[in-house]
């Protein structure tokens, strides 16, 4: 049984995959007879004497990742392993860099393409994340990547939610037989209510398509709701509901305002009210142009709802189209259409869907993911 550092970007209260992933290994894994404790960016309300240690978001950055290092060197030194929950530069980079000073075994579990989203929201890349593994940028974005690859070649294993991710993590250079594919677990909250009683407890009514994610450029949230505002005429009780929040959102608020399309913006919510809205939902969309493992996508078809996402990143490898959802292709409005139109008007159809889809989720259980993970704690 061995003492396990986890170094995450993010810890609950704050949300994402990574703060989830974190919270639950935290919890998860004493029971498999480790010793955890957990380092993190946030507020200083977040620690817990001992176990979770918080470096302040208000240093400015760099000086806070300096300040991470340093409290990483510490308690790693009392740590058998170091558990990297993401790939940013702020977590897996001063991870493997602490390793190598500690001569520590460290674990970097891929989240995504680090350089790549600071490159769009920070330094003008336009293209999309499969174009950009093979272009040159500026200095900004190509250090970043030089971290990102000296992260995953210097981990002495690198886990990837999907089989998409572990390609691109071979791309940056990791040795493939170093990569294990361990898809992420979902779980929801297990609220006893049907269709009909979430719909009155929100509101809600008519056909309603459900949405969820960070509200940035590379989700497609744009092309989405130009799709619903089309559809006006064919489907007039369409309702569009976006779950979320991000740098786009005022954007996106306008957007829907100026076409006067029926779209209700949520923010972000907790589990709980968003088991609610997925309840009361008919259809579940996602037009993304990257997802290495979409957890929305997992929680939508464990409840039983009709998914139509984007055939991009690890989607393909989680929705066979139309047997147990629907794939177009990113940004193609058009066939968006077709499909919300086809399953509004086939009711046998979606919900057949998402009976298949419900089954496809059973397998992306969180005992197979902490068993998975035990199995490769145990072999460092």
């Amino acid at each position: 049984m061995k003492k396990i550092l986890i170094a995450t970007g993010i810890y609950p209260p704050d949300i994402g995959g990574s703060a989830t992933y974190s919270s639950l290994l935290s919890g998860e894994l004493p029971k498999y007879g480790h010793t955890v404790k957990v380092l993190a960016y946030g507020m200083s309300s977040q620690g817990v004497p001992g176990f979770i240690y918080i470096i302040s978001n208000n240093w400015p950055k760099g000086i806070r990742h300096f300040l991470y290092f340093l409290k990483l060197l510490e308690i790693g030194r009392r740590s058998d392993l170091i558990l990297a929950a993401d790939s940013s530069f702020g977590a897996a980079f001063i991870s493997v860099l602490a390793g190598k000073i500690l001569r520590r075994k460290v674990l970097v579990r891929v989240t995504g393409d680090y350089a790549w989203e600071q490159g769009v929201q920070r330094f003008g890349v336009k293209e999309l994340i499969d174009d950009f593994q093979n272009k040159n940028y500026s200095f900004s974005v190509e250090l970043l990547r030089k971290c990102q690859s000296f992260a995953v070649r210097n981990a002495d294993l690198v886990i990837a939610p999907s089989n998409y991710l572990k390609k691109i993590a071979e791309g940056w250079g990791a040795a493939s037989n170093k990569i294990k594919v361990i898809y992420n677990a979902v779980g929801m909250p297990d609220l006893k209510i049907s269709k009909e009683e979430a719909r009155q407890a929100l509101g809600v009514s008519g056909k309603v398509i459900v949405s969820a994610g960070r509200l940035v450029p590379w989700k497609g949230f744009e092309t989405l709701i130009e799709a619903v505002y089309e559809l006006k005429e064919e489907i007039p009780d369409l309702k569009l509901i976006v779950i979320g929040n991000g740098p786009e959102e005022k954007y996106l608020e306008a957007k829907s305002l100026k076409l006067k399309a029926n779209i209700i913006f949520t923010g972000v919510l907790p589990k709980d009210k968003l088991v609610q809205y997925l309840k009361a939902a008919d259809l579940f969309v996602l037009n993304s142009s990257y997802e290495g493992f979409s957890h929305q996508v997992i929680e939508a078809m464990s409840l039983g709802l009709a998914v139509a996402a984007a055939s991009v990143g690890g989607n393909p490898e989680v929705i066979k189209s139309g047997e147990n959802g629907f794939l177009f292709g990113y940004n193609d409005k058009q066939t968006m259409k077709n499909i919300i139109i086809s399953l509004f008007q086939d009711s046998n159809k979606r919900q057949a869907l998402g009976q298949a889809a419900q089954k496809t989720s059973a397998q992306f259980s969180q005992d197979k993911m902490l068993r998975s993970l035990n199995n490769l704690i145990t072999i460092l």
